[in-house]
Protein backbone atom coordinates (compact mmCIF):
# COMPACT_ATOMS: atom_id res chain seq x y z
CA UNK A 1 0.00 0.00 0.00
CA UNK A 2 1.53 3.29 -0.75
CA UNK A 3 1.08 5.70 2.40
CA UNK A 4 -1.13 8.48 1.47
CA UNK A 5 -0.68 12.46 2.83
CA UNK A 6 -2.85 12.92 5.85
CA UNK A 7 -4.04 16.28 3.78
CA UNK A 8 -5.87 13.44 1.87
CA UNK A 9 -7.87 12.54 4.58
CA UNK A 10 -11.33 14.43 5.71
CA UNK A 11 -12.12 14.36 9.76
CA UNK A 12 -15.41 13.13 11.10
CA UNK A 13 -16.07 13.59 14.77
CA UNK A 14 -18.95 13.25 17.36
CA UNK A 15 -16.89 15.39 19.71
CA UNK A 16 -15.84 12.02 21.43
CA UNK A 17 -13.91 10.14 18.98
CA UNK A 18 -13.17 10.57 15.56
CA UNK A 19 -12.93 8.81 11.83
CA UNK A 20 -10.43 9.84 9.09
CA UNK A 21 -11.99 9.06 5.54
CA UNK A 22 -9.75 9.24 2.13
CA UNK A 23 -10.61 10.77 -0.95
CA UNK A 24 -11.34 7.78 -2.29
CA UNK A 25 -14.14 6.47 0.34
CA UNK A 26 -12.28 4.30 2.72
CA UNK A 27 -12.23 5.11 6.26
CA UNK A 28 -9.06 4.43 7.37
CA UNK A 29 -9.06 5.48 11.14
CA UNK A 30 -11.49 4.77 13.78
CA UNK A 31 -11.27 4.89 17.47
CA UNK A 32 -14.28 4.12 19.67
CA UNK A 33 -15.65 5.14 21.85
CA UNK A 34 -13.20 8.31 22.64
CA UNK A 35 -10.44 10.01 20.95
CA UNK A 36 -7.89 7.85 23.35
CA UNK A 37 -9.09 4.74 22.63
CA UNK A 38 -8.52 1.96 20.60
CA UNK A 39 -9.00 2.18 17.02
CA UNK A 40 -11.26 -0.47 14.32
CA UNK A 41 -9.89 0.76 11.59
CA UNK A 42 -6.14 1.68 11.70
CA UNK A 43 -4.95 1.18 7.77
CA UNK A 44 -3.77 4.68 8.00
CA UNK A 45 -0.66 3.08 10.04
CA UNK A 46 -0.95 -0.78 8.79
CA UNK A 47 -1.57 -2.12 5.52
CA UNK A 48 -3.53 -4.95 7.61
CA UNK A 49 -5.06 -2.73 10.08
CA UNK A 50 -8.46 -2.65 8.54
CA UNK A 51 -10.91 -0.06 7.02
CA UNK A 52 -14.34 0.61 5.76
CA UNK A 53 -14.24 1.55 2.44
CA UNK A 54 -16.97 2.37 -0.70
CA UNK A 55 -15.90 2.97 -3.82
CA UNK A 56 -16.96 2.49 -7.48
CA UNK A 57 -15.77 -0.31 -9.66
CA UNK A 58 -13.13 0.77 -12.10
CA UNK A 59 -12.04 4.54 -12.69
CA UNK A 60 -14.02 7.68 -11.22
CA UNK A 61 -13.21 11.19 -10.03
CA UNK A 62 -13.66 12.74 -6.87
CA UNK A 63 -14.68 16.12 -5.73
CA UNK A 64 -15.70 16.26 -1.73
CA UNK A 65 -16.54 18.89 0.21
CA UNK A 66 -18.26 19.36 3.98
CA UNK A 67 -22.07 20.01 3.66
CA UNK A 68 -21.94 23.95 4.90
CA UNK A 69 -21.44 24.89 8.55
CA UNK A 70 -21.06 20.92 9.55
CA UNK A 71 -18.94 17.61 9.85
CA UNK A 72 -20.76 15.89 7.27
CA UNK A 73 -18.95 15.01 4.39
CA UNK A 74 -20.03 14.52 0.84
CA UNK A 75 -17.53 12.80 -1.70
CA UNK A 76 -19.14 12.85 -5.34
CA UNK A 77 -17.82 10.02 -7.19
CA UNK A 78 -18.07 10.30 -11.58
CA UNK A 79 -17.89 7.38 -13.17
CA UNK A 80 -18.24 6.58 -17.19
CA UNK A 81 -21.76 5.15 -16.75
CA UNK A 82 -23.52 7.33 -13.64
CA UNK A 83 -22.61 9.50 -10.87
CA UNK A 84 -23.04 8.95 -6.77
CA UNK A 85 -22.62 11.19 -3.73
CA UNK A 86 -21.06 9.39 -0.61
CA UNK A 87 -22.27 11.38 2.68
CA UNK A 88 -20.36 10.42 5.91
CA UNK A 89 -21.21 11.45 9.69
CA UNK A 90 -20.77 10.68 12.84
CA UNK A 91 -23.66 10.97 15.39
CA UNK A 92 -24.52 13.20 18.03
CA UNK A 93 -27.42 13.40 20.48
CA UNK A 94 -30.73 15.24 19.39
CA UNK A 95 -30.78 18.67 19.63
CA UNK A 96 -27.17 19.22 21.44
CA UNK A 97 -25.49 22.14 20.90
CA UNK A 98 -22.50 24.38 22.93
CA UNK A 99 -20.59 22.76 25.14
CA UNK A 100 -23.17 19.80 25.01
CA UNK A 101 -22.22 18.79 21.65
CA UNK A 102 -21.51 15.38 21.62
CA UNK A 103 -22.44 13.95 25.58
CA UNK A 104 -24.56 11.32 24.45
CA UNK A 105 -22.98 10.88 20.94
CA UNK A 106 -23.99 7.05 20.22
CA UNK A 107 -20.68 6.14 19.06
CA UNK A 108 -22.00 5.27 15.93
CA UNK A 109 -20.57 5.92 12.04
CA UNK A 110 -23.16 6.76 9.18
CA UNK A 111 -22.50 6.09 5.56
CA UNK A 112 -24.51 7.05 2.31
CA UNK A 113 -23.89 6.24 -1.05
CA UNK A 114 -26.48 7.72 -3.13
CA UNK A 115 -26.89 7.25 -7.18
CA UNK A 116 -27.52 10.88 -8.84
CA UNK A 117 -27.92 10.01 -12.29
CA UNK A 118 -27.05 6.98 -14.72
CA UNK A 119 -26.09 3.94 -13.06
CA UNK A 120 -23.35 2.96 -10.78
CA UNK A 121 -21.96 -0.32 -9.22
CA UNK A 122 -20.08 0.43 -6.49
CA UNK A 123 -17.79 -2.22 -3.97
CA UNK A 124 -17.43 -2.37 -0.21
CA UNK A 125 -14.89 -3.49 2.09
CA UNK A 126 -15.65 -4.15 5.65
CA UNK A 127 -12.52 -5.21 7.63
CA UNK A 128 -12.73 -4.12 11.56
CA UNK A 129 -9.53 -4.88 12.97
CA UNK A 130 -9.95 -3.95 16.67
CA UNK A 131 -6.88 -3.10 18.77
CA UNK A 132 -4.73 -1.16 16.51
CA UNK A 133 -5.48 -4.18 14.41
CA UNK A 134 -4.41 -6.93 16.96
CA UNK A 135 -7.22 -8.68 17.04
CA UNK A 136 -8.93 -10.80 13.73
CA UNK A 137 -12.70 -10.62 14.64
CA UNK A 138 -15.71 -12.84 14.16
CA UNK A 139 -17.87 -11.45 11.48
CA UNK A 140 -21.63 -13.22 11.64
CA UNK A 141 -24.33 -12.07 9.03
CA UNK A 142 -27.13 -11.09 10.94
CA UNK A 143 -30.47 -9.93 9.91
CA UNK A 144 -30.25 -6.52 8.80
CA UNK A 145 -25.89 -6.63 8.93
CA UNK A 146 -23.10 -8.03 9.92
CA UNK A 147 -21.96 -8.24 13.46
CA UNK A 148 -18.54 -8.39 14.66
CA UNK A 149 -17.19 -9.87 18.26
CA UNK A 150 -13.28 -9.26 19.16
CA UNK A 151 -11.39 -8.21 22.47
CA UNK A 152 -13.42 -6.07 24.56
CA UNK A 153 -15.82 -4.80 21.41
CA UNK A 154 -18.67 -5.29 19.88
CA UNK A 155 -19.28 -3.96 16.32
CA UNK A 156 -22.98 -3.88 14.45
CA UNK A 157 -23.02 -2.83 10.82
CA UNK A 158 -26.46 -2.37 10.26
CA UNK A 159 -27.90 -2.19 6.63
CA UNK A 160 -29.87 -3.90 3.62
CA UNK A 161 -26.61 -4.44 1.47
CA UNK A 162 -26.45 -8.38 1.61
CA UNK A 163 -22.21 -9.20 2.19
CA UNK A 164 -20.40 -12.31 1.32
CA UNK A 165 -17.94 -12.79 4.89
CA UNK A 166 -14.69 -14.48 4.20
CA UNK A 167 -12.88 -14.84 7.57
CA UNK A 168 -12.27 -10.83 9.52
CA UNK A 169 -13.62 -9.40 6.03
CA UNK A 170 -16.92 -8.74 4.69
CA UNK A 171 -17.31 -7.80 1.01
CA UNK A 172 -20.30 -6.92 -1.33
CA UNK A 173 -20.79 -5.12 -4.71
CA UNK A 174 -24.24 -2.75 -5.32
CA UNK A 175 -25.43 -1.69 -8.24
CA UNK A 176 -27.89 1.60 -8.04
CA UNK A 177 -29.47 3.52 -10.39
CA UNK A 178 -30.79 7.89 -9.86
CA UNK A 179 -33.07 8.03 -6.92
CA UNK A 180 -31.50 5.23 -5.23
CA UNK A 181 -28.99 4.55 -2.47
CA UNK A 182 -27.38 2.09 -0.08
CA UNK A 183 -26.96 3.17 3.33
CA UNK A 184 -25.04 1.74 6.74
CA UNK A 185 -24.65 2.46 10.64
CA UNK A 186 -21.83 1.18 12.46
CA UNK A 187 -22.27 0.94 16.29
CA UNK A 188 -20.30 0.07 18.63
CA UNK A 189 -20.47 -1.64 22.06
CA UNK A 190 -18.67 -3.30 24.71
CA UNK A 191 -18.32 -7.05 25.28
CA UNK A 192 -21.56 -7.64 28.25
CA UNK A 193 -22.96 -4.49 26.81
CA UNK A 194 -24.97 -3.54 23.73
CA UNK A 195 -23.82 -2.78 20.51
CA UNK A 196 -26.10 0.18 18.66
CA UNK A 197 -28.36 -0.98 15.99
CA UNK A 198 -29.25 1.50 13.79
CA UNK A 199 -30.27 2.16 10.42
CA UNK A 200 -30.03 5.58 7.77
CA UNK A 201 -33.36 7.15 7.64
CA UNK A 202 -35.34 10.26 8.15
CA UNK A 203 -35.80 11.33 11.69
CA UNK A 204 -34.84 9.72 15.15
CA UNK A 205 -33.40 10.15 18.00
CA UNK A 206 -29.27 10.98 16.49
CA UNK A 207 -28.01 13.18 13.97
CA UNK A 208 -24.79 13.58 12.15
CA UNK A 209 -22.64 16.15 14.08
CA UNK A 210 -22.99 19.51 13.23
CA UNK A 211 -25.94 19.33 11.76
CA UNK A 212 -28.61 17.29 9.82
CA UNK A 213 -26.97 16.81 6.40
CA UNK A 214 -29.26 16.22 4.18
CA UNK A 215 -31.97 14.35 6.01
CA UNK A 216 -29.74 11.63 7.27
CA UNK A 217 -30.45 10.31 10.96
CA UNK A 218 -30.01 7.10 12.44
CA UNK A 219 -32.37 4.98 14.71
CA UNK A 220 -31.27 3.50 17.45
CA UNK A 221 -32.88 0.24 19.50
CA UNK A 222 -31.81 -3.44 20.65
CA UNK A 223 -29.33 -5.22 18.26
CA UNK A 224 -29.76 -8.55 16.94
CA UNK A 225 -29.10 -11.28 19.56
CA UNK A 226 -25.16 -12.62 18.73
Amino acid sequence: MDSLPIGDYALLSDCRSAALVSRAGSVDWLCFPRFDGPSVFCRLLDPSGGRFAIRPAGEFQIRRRYVDQTMVLETTFTTEGGTAVLTDAMAVGRNERGHDLGAHSPSMLLRRLACTGGQIEAEISYAPRPEYGLIQPILVPVAGGVAARGGADRLLLSTPVSFDVDGATATAQVRLAAGQAAVFALGHGQMGGRAAAGSLDHGGDHHPAGGHGGGLAVLVGDPPEL
